[in-house]
């Protein structure tokens, strides 16, 4: 980088370009010319190639010339039928999203209750592998319970 002040060369402007679009100097075609002095883009340097070239005086006029469009004859029929179509557009899409909500709900609730009756489920079994246990701890020939005997009954 040249000092603060110092005058750009063609391949000082090259270097800074090749490091702000990610090449190198010597790659590619030569970049062009810096550009006029109010012309769009960085003033000073030439343009990325790949990138947008607009200022940003000339988008805001961009943004000026659209905002001019907004002044349309609200009484027009043309107006009237685009403003028709969209509210019930509109309309229908906040109907399906309700739609879409309610089924949820109902799903959640539905899902809910097969969760609680799983549960109940899981304690029940839980209980009687517990009963059964204890019942064949009770036999008088439960040596096919006894640690070591090679067998697991699980």
């Amino acid at each position: 980088m040249p000092a603060v002040g110092a005058p750009r060369t063609a391949a000082t402007l090259r270097r800074e370009v090749a490091a702000r679009c990610g090449g190198s100097p010597a790659s590619g075609p030569r970049t062009p010319p810096a550009p006029a002095p109010g012309s769009p883009g960085v003033p000073g340097t030439p343009p990325c190639p790949g990138r947008p070239r607009a200022s940003r005086r000339s988008r805001r006029r961009r943004g000026k010339e659209r905002s001019g469009k907004k002044c349309v004859d609200r009484f027009s029929p043309e107006y009237r039928q685009r403003r028709e179509r969209n509210n019930i557009a509109v309309r229908k899409s906040r109907d399906k999203a309700k739609r879409r909500n309610q089924e949820m709900q109902q799903k959640l609730l539905e899902l809910s209750a097969e969760n609680e009756k799983l549960h109940k489920k899981i304690e029940q079994l839980t209980r009687d592998l517990t009963s059964l246990r204890h019942f064949f701890k009770q036999l008088p020939s439960a040596s096919f319970l006894q640690p070591g005997s090679g067998t697991d009954c699980r």
